[in-house]
């Protein structure tokens, strides 16, 4: 026996203004404005770590995650603070916050951001044993320069992310190019 819903039901949104019949995964965020997206371009000579704090204070759906690598190589780990990681240094860099829809008949007044992605701090610790690394991508652009090509990497399926404190943990060898991802909050 299949259970009886009501109408009301089976609409997002809690059925308010920008409610949609739930067959239309994610786009309600889209259309209510919560869907945001960054970006960080590098241009770094030697090897070097570079690490992005984001501060969830919402449930959050991680939609994608990538890499665009011009040269040299790049080996980012998804971390969650605990265990064994600790933070240093001041995180005074603030990454961009971009609505990805700016279209004018989104809700007003818009939806404010939440999520803080900051950089500049260093990071020590974290292991896959103590469940504090629970993601690692990797991208390197070809050597020879007769053969150079861009490369692109992204991290798989979009993921539910719970409130508390990440961190992207980027070990960059004469690395250009770019990190970007986007995501929606459902407060």
């Amino acid at each position: 026996m299949y259970p009886v819903y009501t109408a009301r039901q089976l609409l997002t949104d809690s059925a308010g203004v920008n409610a949609r019949l739930r067959v239309d995964v994610g786009q309600t965020g889209f259309f209510a404005g919560r869907e945001f997206r960054t970006f960080k371009e590098f241009d770094v000579a030697t090897t070097s770590t570079y690490v992005i704090k984001i501060e969830v204070p919402v449930n959050t759906i991680l939609f994608e995650f990538g890499l665009g690598i011009e040269a040299g190589s790049i080996r980012i780990e998804t971390m969650r603070s605990g265990g064994t990681v600790v933070e240093g240094g001041s995180f005074s860099e603030t990454l961009p916050r971009i609505p990805t829809n700016t279209m004018t008949e989104k809700p007003q007044p818009p939806y404010a951001v939440q999520n803080v992605l900051t950089a500049g701090g260093t990071l020590t610790g974290g292991s896959v044993a103590e469940g504090t690394i629970i993601d690692v991508l990797r991208a390197k652009a070809a050597d020879n320069s007769n053969f150079a090509a861009s490369v692109g990497a992204e991290a798989g399926a979009e993921r539910g992310v719970s409130p508390a404190t990440y961190y992207w943990r980027a070990t960059l060898a004469g690395f250009i190019g770019v990190i970007s991802a986007r995501w929606e909050e459902r407060p």
